[in-house]
C-alpha cells in the first residue's frame, strides 16, 4: 500500500505557489494596464495598416496589368492603323503607369514598337529608360540592353553598339547570348574590323557547338575568310 504524503505544519503555513503567482500577475497587469493596452491597440493598428496597404497594392497591380493588357490589344489590332497612330496610343497608355515592374514591361513594348517602325532615336531612349530603372540581372534589364544595342546598330553607330553588346556579354546572368555574340561580330565587321569579327565567330564555335544557328556562324566565317 502506497504511503500518503504528510503535510507538515510548515507546509500549511506557506502560501500556495499558484495563488501567489496569479496574484503577482494580476498586480502586474493592473500596474501596467495602460501601457499594455497601448501596445495591443498599436499592434492592431499596425496590422490594419498592413492589410490596407496590401489591398491597395493588389488593386494597383491589377490596374497596371489592365493597362498593359490594353497595350497588347492595341498592338494586336494595329493592322488597320499607322505606326505613328499606334505609338501615340501606346504612349498615352504608358503615361498612366506608376513606377514598378509593369511600367518597365510597358516601356519595353513601346520601345519595340518604335524600333519596328524605324523610329530608332525614340526606341533607344525608351530602351535606355527601362535599362536605367530595371534591376541588374533581371529579364527586363537584359531585354532593354539588347534593344539598346540593336538601336545603336540600326543608327549605324557601330562603336556604341559594340560597347553595348560587350556590356551584355560581360555582365553575370543566365540569359542566352548566342545572338548577342552574333550581333557583336556583325558590328565589328560593319565597323571595318574583320579580325575581331572573326575572333568572335570562332569563340562562338567553341561556346555554342550544338546551337541550331551555328550554320550562320560557319557561313559568316567562310565569307570573312574568302578573298575579296
Amino acid at each position: 500500500m502506497s504511503q500518503e504524503t504528510k503535510l507538515t505544519r510548515k507546509d500549511l503555513k506557506q502560501p500556495d505557489q499558484f495563488l501567489t503567482t496569479s496574484n503577482e500577475f494580476l498586480i502586474f497587469i493592473d500596474r501596467y494596464k495602460i501601457i499594455l493596452l497601448s501596445v495591443v491597440v498599436g499592434l492592431f493598428l499596425v496590422w490594419g495598416v498592413y492589410l490596407f496597404l496590401s489591398n491597395q497594392q493588389k488593386a494597383e497591380d491589377l490596374a497596371m496589368e489592365s493597362l498593359y493588357f490594353q497595350m497588347l490589344q492595341k498592338v494586336k489590332e494595329s493592322k488597320d492603323s499607322s505606326g505613328d497612330e499606334l505609338i501615340s496610343q501606346l504612349d498615352s497608355l504608358f503615361q498612366q503607369f506608376k513606377d514598378g515592374h509593369q511600367k518597365l514591361r510597358a516601356g519595353l513594348l513601346v520601345a519595340d514598337t518604335q524600333y519596328l517602325n524605324q523610329r530608332y532615336d525614340e526606341a533607344l531612349a525608351s530602351f535606355i529608360m527601362v535599362q536605367d530603372h530595371a534591376r541588374p540581372g533581371t529579364l527586363n534589364s537584359f531585354l532593354a540592353q539588347s534593344g539598346a544595342a540593336h538601336s545603336y546598330e540600326a543608327q549605324k553607330d557601330f562603336k556604341q553598339a559594340i560597347a553595348q553588346y560587350k556590356k551584355i556579354i560581360e555582365q553575370p546572368g543566365g540569359f542566352p547570348l548566342f545572338y548577342t555574340y552574333l550581333g557583336l561580330s556583325r558590328c565589328y565587321k560593319l565597323f571595318n574590323d574583320p579580325k575581331n569579327a572573326e575572333l568572335i565567330l570562332r569563340e562562338m564555335q567553341n561556346k555554342f557547338p550544338d546551337h541550331v544557328g551555328l550554320d550562320r556562324v560557319n557561313y559568316s566565317l567562310k565569307r570573312l575568310e574568302s578573298p575579296a
